[in-house]
């Protein structure tokens, strides 16, 4: 997620999972913890109260947001099952939109980027939760929880964890150089050790699940293809922003209320996500396509190593491009108000939840045909597929579609029919609950 997601991890352990307000030094919180909200080191933590009959389930991610927004699905068909849902995550705005799901929150301190001594704070911090809780299943996401979740689970004696591998990342991308290679080496390491202890592994397509089973990392009797998290079809469709919302939007950013969009959203302004590219098909057809804004929605990541800088968006950014670098919640109003949406990535995606959301919401999608993001198209069908790092391509493929209505229609609903098929999330969180929990 974008590095302003990542930065909500500064709270430790040992908070409640509700942000609270600022007191002086050494005063006592004067609220009160709600049954679903609860520290660390809560008293109660020795056994002062008999414990739940249900079973329970932990599912830990590296950020609230993350937990709420692609995960909530999956919350709320737990705890309407009757399971004793926790959500481990660090501290954040979303704890209480968390609890309100039904879930226990607990804070646990995740520091985004590669620190020894902080990751040992973090496996200690996870057995110690591990053992005063005392889950029946601990479900694992993103790579920090899948590699110290599951180790500390188990030293806790909870021989039920499972991991979610969403998208490869960086580390093992085709990128160069003596860091990533040594960030590969250690990382394929710690998931060998990790995985061979979680009981079932899932895996968001089925190129990543064969990467790790040619790697070794992973019995491929434990590895689980479910492609994506799915995606709700009524929080999402066609109609389920106004035109009235859109009208702001438009005059809010800049785009004539007249014009159709090529949208581009992505979590973070990296290379990987193909910014040069959507840059480049937008300038070559800034003359082809004059009644076209291409609008792109990624917030800066000044931290991480690949980084778009500032001068290559201010020297190569073309005229019929507007960009928002820039956090914001409202990305469901940037989807729909794509006339086409295009996600020109080889970065080493799950299934990008941009895609999904286009799809539940009737969009024609042109991605490429890398890992990931080619589970969401089939090639003339919904949208299309082009090669990474081909600018030429993905603008012919876009002025193909910007040139026929019809086709946009046609293709339009094709994805929200795929999207009912294949990535509802009933669909997907049934599956997740029989294939990975075996409840």
């Amino acid at each position: 997620m974008s590095n302003r997601l990542s930065s909500t991890a500064a709270a430790s352990v040992r908070t409640s999972a509700t942000k609270l307000p600022a007191r002086p030094p050494g005063e006592e919180s004067s609220l009160r913890l709600g049954p679903r909200h609860t520290r660390i080191d809560d008293p109660r933590a020795e056994g002062g109260e008999e414990p739940s009959q249900s079973t329970k389930i932990a599912l830990i991610i590296n950020d609230d947001f993350s937990m709420y927004h692609f995960r909530g699905e999956l919350i709320r068909s737990l705890v309407a099952r009757g399971y004793d849902v926790s959500v481990i995550v660090p501290s954040g705005e979303y704890g209480e939109k968390l609890a309100g799901l039904g879930a226990r929150c607990h804070c646990v301190e995740m520091y985004r980027f590669s620190s020894p001594l902080k990751d040992l704070r973090l496996l200690f911090d996870f057995y110690r939760l591990f053992r005063r809780e005392r889950f029946d299943l601990v479900h694992n996401m993103t790579i920090k929880p899948n590699i110290y979740g599951t180790i500390a689970a188990r030293a806790a004696g909870i021989r039920n964890a499972v991991c979610l591998v969403s998208g490869l990342g960086l580390v093992f991308s085709d990128a160069r150089g003596l860091r990533v290679r040594a960030l590969r080496f250690v990382s394929s390491w710690l998931y060998w050790g990790a995985l061979k202890l979680a009981r079932r592994t899932w895996f968001q397509n089925p190129d990543d699940r064969d990467r790790f089973v040619d790697l070794g990392l992973i019995a491929p009797e434990k590895a689980v293809v479910i492609r994506s998290g799915g995606v709700n079809l009524e929080e999402f469709s066609a109609n389920s922003v106004s035109d009235v919302s859109l009208q702001e939007l438009r005059d809010e950013i800049g785009v004539p209320g007249e014009a159709r969009c090529v949208v581009m959203v992505t979590a973070r302004l990296v290379w990987s996500k193909g910014v040069r590219e959507f840059f480049e098909a937008a300038r070559l057809l800034e003359a082809r396509l004059p009644g076209w804004t291409f609008v792109m929605l990624c917030p800066r990541d000044e931290a991480s190593w690949e980084s778009v800088p500032e001068e290559y968006v201010a020297n190569h950014r073309p005229g019929n491009l507007v960009l928002i670098d820039s956090f914001r919640k409202d990305v469901k109003r940037f989807v729909a108000l794509a006339d086409v949406v295009a996600l020109p990535s080889f970065y080493p995606e799950g299934v990008p939840r941009t895609l999904l959301e286009a799809l539940a919401m009737s969009k024609p999608i042109v991605t490429t045909d890398h890992p990931g993001c080619r589970e969401a198209v089939d090639d003339g069908e919904n949208g299309f597929l082009v090669p990474t790092r081909d600018e030429g391509t993905l603008a012919d493929r876009i002025e193909e579609l910007a040139d026929s209505e019809t086709l946009r229609g046609k293709f339009g609903a094709a994805s929200r029919q795929k999207c009912e098929n294949e990535f509802s999330s009933e669909i997907v969180v049934n599956r997740i609950i029989k294939e990975i929990y075996s409840l």
